[in-house]
């Protein structure tokens, strides 16, 4: 006994096809700023709380890449990042870090002297604590102790890199932690949301 040919697609089954391979694709195209969405997201409670610090637009230093060395302004002392979304820079920062080569970029005081800045390459990839106003993730992290002006020396590209305040290296711990809790106490929440749902409809139809 045969069953038949399977009926013909409709157009609606089609385009839902079409606009779910398309949803996928700008998913894995634009993973990096869905992750780092989730974790402003998750992270804008804490801060409110004042349990974790996190970066701000105005914090944000802008440094053009398409000429060197580049000039910029520190306004406070503490701990920085340089962000970059940058395929080439991204492919030079790996492999200096896998040769265990001296960093490709330089910074220095323009206060003082043009002393150098010690700076650590960074090898970690995108994390979901990494802020959304920067694009990319961070290359290289460094202290300034003094604030003024300062000038990057580095290969040039025809893009934008960001100098971010860095509030979560010693930290990551912490922030993973109330990430964690959140995403729980959001799962307890539809969870009992779903189990009042079921209820009140078994309560109808009694």
């Amino acid at each position: 006994m045969t069953t038949g040919t399977p009926p013909p697609p409709t157009y609606r089954s089609i385009f839902g096809g079409i606009a779910v391979v398309v949803l996928i694709l700008f998913g894995f195209i634009f993973l990096g700023n869905i992750v780092k969405y989730a974790g402003a997201t998750l992270t804008f409670i804490p801060a409110k709380l004042g349990l974790i610090q996190v970066v701000t637009r105005e914090e944000l230093i802008l440094i053009d890449l398409s000429v060197s060395p580049t000039s910029f302004t520190i306004r406070k002392a503490g701990h920085y990042s340089l962000f970059t979304d940058n395929y080439d820079l991204l492919v030079i920062n790996d492999a200096v870090l896998a040769a265990g080569a001296k960093p490709w970029l330089k910074i220095r005081s323009a206060n003082n002297n043009d002393e150098e800045i010690s700076i650590a390459l960074v090898g970690r990839g995108l994390a979901i604590y990494d802020t959304p106003l920067a694009k990319g993730r961070p290359v290289a992290a460094f202290e300034i102790t003094e604030p003024g002006e300062y000038t990057i020396i580095h290969p040039t590209r025809p893009t934008s890199a960001y100098i971010v305040p860095d509030y979560t290296t010693g930290n990551e711990n912490w922030i993973n932690f109330l990430i964690i809790i959140q995403i729980a106490a959001l799962i307890l929440i539809i969870r009992d949301i779903r189990g009042a749902l079921r209820d009140k409809k078994k309560t109808s139809e009694v």
